[in-house]
């Protein structure tokens, strides 16, 4: 067999192998996914009845592991360096979290942004599109006995979230209130 025979079996081994390999890799990631899953006493996600089937997207079920994964990992990383920065500094950086609610009228949003002044706050709404976005910043320096610095720490945190709205509302009936760490936002619903 000369070199140009040989050419296109190998090709069409290596497309296979590349296909087999990324199966095999989402096949085991949903897995690790389901176990995790199964360990935080969630409810093992189950596969569809026959009938079902037609229905089911496997790629939405590995998308929304993915994300649930990536959210678990960035909680705690955000964890870990809240807390290291918090036996150094009196004002650790930036972690929050959000909750919605519906209240009658108005959709009311609840941020926990711990260690801001209410001036470092930014909230955008753009037709549904809400933005909240906050930074912060610390400094502390240790002297000698002669006024010299012997260490010194800085640090620069910043939270962003954004997120649509479930419905139409009415932009210019916002109002904020941020006391104790926790900005809330009541925003009303829009006539319809």
């Amino acid at each position: 067999m000369n070199r140009h025979n040989l050419k296109r079996p190998l090709i069409a081994i290596a497309l296979l192998a590349l296909v087999g390999s990324v199966g095999a890799q989402t096949y085991y990631t949903h897995e690790l996914a389901t176990k995790v899953a199964d360990k935080e006493g969630a409810a093992e996600q189950k596969r569809p009845a026959p009938d079902e089937q037609s229905q089911w997207d496997p790629w939405s079920a590995v998308h929304r592991d993915m994300m649930r994964m990536q959210a678990e990992m960035e909680s705690l990383y955000d964890q870990a360096f809240h807390d290291f920065y918090s036996a150094r500094f009196s004002n650790p950086p930036v972690t929050g979290s959000i909750s919605l609610e519906e209240q009658g009228d108005d959709y009311v949003v609840k941020a926990d942004i711990p260690g801001v002044q209410e001036s470092d706050i930014n909230i955008s709404l753009d037709g549904r599109l809400l933005s909240i976005s906050a930074q912060t910043s610390a400094s502390k320096q240790e002297t000698n006995a002669k006024g010299q610095p012997i260490e010194q720490d800085r640090y620069a945190s910043s939270f962003q979230e954004a997120f649509t709205l479930p419905g139409p509302v009415n932009a210019s009936g916002m109002h904020s209130q941020y006391q104790d760490g926790v900005l809330t936002l009541t925003i009303p619903k829009a006539n319809s």
